[in-house]
C-alpha cells in the first residue's frame, strides 16, 4: 500500500467546507419549500376567538 505523507490538505477543507454548507443549503430550501407549501394564506382578526372556535369543533368531533 501506498500512503500520502501530505495529510490534511487545503483541498480536503475546501471539501469540507463546501460540504457542510451544501448541507445547510440544501436544508434550507427544503424547509423553505414546506413551509410554503403547507401554508393555506388563512389569517384571522383574532387569533383566540379563532383558538377557541377550533377548541369547540375539536371537541364537537370527540
Amino acid at each position: 500500500m501506498k500512503t500520502s505523507a501530505q495529510g490534511f490538505t487545503g483541498l480536503h477543507m475546501l471539501l469540507a467546507t463546501s460540504a457542510f454548507f451544501g448541507v445547510v443549503i440544501a436544508v434550507n430550501v427544503t424547509m423553505a419549500f414546506y413551509a410554503s407549501s403547507s401554508w393555506s394564506g388563512l389569517v384571522v382578526e383574532n387569533t383566540y376567538v379563532a383558538s377557541q372556535e377550533f377548541n369547540r369543533k375539536a371537541a364537537a368531533m370527540k
